[in-house]
């Protein structure tokens, strides 16, 4: 349900994968069936996601809409008995992030969160060798996704994405990836954080006059404390001209790991330099998929292949991210606002 990332990433990565049948999507938008319908090859395409879930049967509904809409969607689909892959981040706060849980509970039915990241090679490499102790007690992390987006912010209207109000914000678009990661990586537990948002471009102005005043965050910064010992420094700038994408370093007792555009990871172990770690090849993208489903085809193919299993065997992989891995970065992610607007730390219920 949602046909903007869900018709451009969701629907053509799906329909490559022998095990999935796309039968049909619901448009949030309600604008554009037909263009829909052509972009994807799916002939029932919906202008109300209600009426979807109470027509068709089926097995697993993939959430992709806004992410204030996710909280009813997934409700209502674990109502009709389906399974649920919901995009990131999970829902509005951790209240809903809660009764989603719930509602998957009594359906007795599976539900899943769209960190599709975790099954990057070179992410899959970096889980490995932390879990393999090589790096000894985990000292620091630094993570961070910085975009060279500013003249797209400048220059063109970012609708809910730039509304608070509407879940909106870079803390949940990429700030929920870096947790993730973060927490999947050192299977730690976070003890306290501290938070700071901003917004670079505040507003823009159309050629009309019209001006879209934004009121979510471009930029995030988050300081924090692992319970046990060590810390961890995460943030992303989406409004500058220049910036290099991924950048990960870990640093442990026995060792240093970094990682760099998902694409090449580096490791060296007490005194010995840095040096790069064989990692898997990329798969090779199917002829004719279009440029932004190309973008995430290396992670969310590997993803859904493990979706897949899931549903269909009931084998579910370890590093598969449940509706419970949602709600705990859901609870940062509110820890971190809470602490941007009280000015102060934040302990971790």
């Amino acid at each position: 349900m949602g046909a903007g990332f869900g018709a451009k990433v969701h629907a053509p990565v799906m329909q490559s994968h022998p095990g999935f049948e796309v039968v049909s999507i619901a448009s949030v938008g309600r604008g554009r069936l037909e263009e829909i319908k052509q972009e994807t090859g799916v002939n029932l395409v919906y202008a109300n996601w209600e009426e979807m879930l109470e027509k068709e049967e089926l097995d697993l509904v993939a959430v992709a809409s806004a992410p204030l809409l996710h909280h009813n969607m997934v409700l209502k689909a674990y109502e009709k008995g389906c399974h649920v892959l919901c995009e990131k981040p999970m829902a509005f706060n951790v209240q809903e992030a809660g009764e989603m849980i719930k509602a998957q509970e009594d359906a007795g039915k599976l539900g899943f969160i769209n960190f599709e990241y975790r099954f990057l090679p070179a992410r899959q490499k970096v889980k490995e060798i932390v879990a393999s102790g090589k790096l000894g007690n985990v000292l620091h992390v630094n993570f961070s996704l910085n975009i060279a987006g500013y003249e797209r912010y400048a220059t063109s209207k970012r609708g809910w994405l730039s509304q608070k109000d509407q879940a909106g914000g870079m803390l949940g678009a990429v700030g929920s990836h870096l947790i993730d990661s973060l927490l999947w990586w050192t299977d730690k537990k976070v003890e306290s954080v501290s938070g700071q948002l901003t917004t670079h471009v505040p507003e823009f102005v159309d050629e009309n006059g019209e001006k879209e005043v934004r009121t979510a965050d471009d930029a995030f910064q988050a300081f924090g404390n692992f319970v046990g010992g060590g810390t961890f420094n995460i943030g992303s700038n989406i409004a500058v001209r220049h910036a290099d994408g991924w950048a990960l370093e870990i640093f442990g007792a026995e060792g240093t790991l970094k990682m760099s555009q998902d694409d090449k990871v580096l490791l060296g172990l007490e005194n010995s330099p840095l040096e790069e770690v064989e990692i898997e090849s990329a798969l090779s993208i199917p002829e004719g998929m279009n440029a932004v489903a190309a973008g995430y085809y290396n992670a969310f193919y590997r993803s859904i292949d493990q979706l897949y299993k899931a549903v269909s065997d009931g084998d579910i992989h370890p590093h598969l991210p449940t509706l419970k891995a949602g709600q705990k970065v859901q609870t940062m992610m509110d820890a971190i606002k809470k602490s941007h607007e009280e000015k102060r730390v934040i302990s971790i219920e």
